[in-house]
């Protein structure tokens, strides 16, 4: 017996028109972050992390501002400072520099790590409350390591976390709708796409490229 599939609020115009990828982007991005944002409890009171601001990490800031919690953001690029604060981060931290890092130590409920390379989580860990947990919803290809007196000390915890189930993924799309969020996504012609390649190794790209296949 077929499931059944989310209803994408096509009445309300919020998936038609030339902006649509923007939108149709919340199906991948939008519930991977939105189910441990619910999930976690983000809201207000809550001090909640979100670790790099790409396809993932800017509509991490835009849900979790929406559901009311206060939203510091964690990145290595101090171009991507400004664009934290334009998406709603109260605050934006250079994740290198230690007096900035050490301001946040038992600070923060929970952080969303959405880091798909190797990378040190024990600096993220140190920044939790007590019962604090940082969920990893990207995907490093390599094991990630973690010191026991990190997670020991404070109850805190590590864990991860995909997507939603279909339920759930219509709540995302219903609360998106509300809040007017939307992914950013620079769409390219099918003859650009080399060019496209060439400014992703060198973290020129505001989130998301979609090729346009009507160029094709």
């Amino acid at each position: 017996m077929l499931k059944k599939l989310p209803k994408l609020p096509f009445n309300r115009s919020f998936i038609v028109g030339s902006s649509s990828p923007t939108k149709l982007w919340l199906l991948c991005a939008g519930i991977t972050v939105y189910s441990p944002l619910k999930h976690w409890g983000a809201g207000p009171g809550k001090k909640v992390g979100i670790l790099a601001i790409g396809g993932l990490g800017h509509i991490a800031i835009k849900i979790a501002k929406a559901m009311g919690a206060e939203v510091i953001v964690f990145t290595t690029s101090p171009d991507k400072v400004s664009d934290a604060k334009r998406l709603g981060a109260d605050e934006a931290v250079l994740s290198f520099d230690q007096d900035a890092m050490t301001a946040y130590v038992n600070k923060l409920h929970f952080i969303i790590d959405t880091v798909s390379a190797k990378h040190d989580v024990n600096v993220f860990l140190n920044l939790l409350r007590h019962d604090g947990t940082v969920v990893l919803v990207g995907l490093p290809p390599q094991p990630l390591e973690i010191g026991a007196f990190n997670v020991v000390m404070g109850r805190k915890s590590f864990a991860g976390s995909t997507i939603g189930g279909i339920a759930e993924t219509q709540e995302m799309l219903d609360f998106c709708f509300e809040h007017n969020i939307v992914a950013d996504s620079e769409i390219i012609n099918i003859q650009d796409i080399n060019t496209a390649f060439d400014r992703l190794e060198r973290g020129d790209v505001k989130n998301r490229f979609v090729i346009d296949m009507a160029s094709l």
